[in-house]
Formats: structure tokens, C-alpha cells, sequence
């Protein structure tokens, strides 16, 4: 397993890099979105989303 990067908090322990506490594994994460007109953080694949306007 790689070092835990504090900075990626994850609660999927289902995901490999998932560092079986509280963490991630990976040096970065990828964000996507679900549509172009994306406003709440359910049309999105990130839990901290924000609608910015």
C-alpha cells in the first residue's frame, strides 16, 4: 500500500487505494461530472461538491 495522503479524506473502504481507515492512497484525485450543467453535488462524482455561481 502507498503512504496516506491526509489531504484525501474517503469513506468507499470498497476502493483499493482506500487506506482502510479514513484515507486515500493516491497523490491526487480526478473529479468528474455527470452532465454540462452540473449544480448540485449529486450530478457530480465528488462529495464535496459546491455549486458556484
Amino acid at each position: 500500500m502507498s503512504e496516506i495522503n491526509r489531504a484525501i479524506r474517503c469513506s468507499v473502504d470498497t476502493c483499493r487505494f482506500h487506506d482502510r481507515s479514513q484515507y486515500c492512497t493516491l497523490e491526487g484525485i480526478k473529479v468528474g461530472r455527470e452532465c454540462e450543467c452540473s449544480k448540485d453535488k449529486c450530478d457530480t462524482e465528488c462529495a464535496s461538491f459546491e455549486y458556484m455561481n
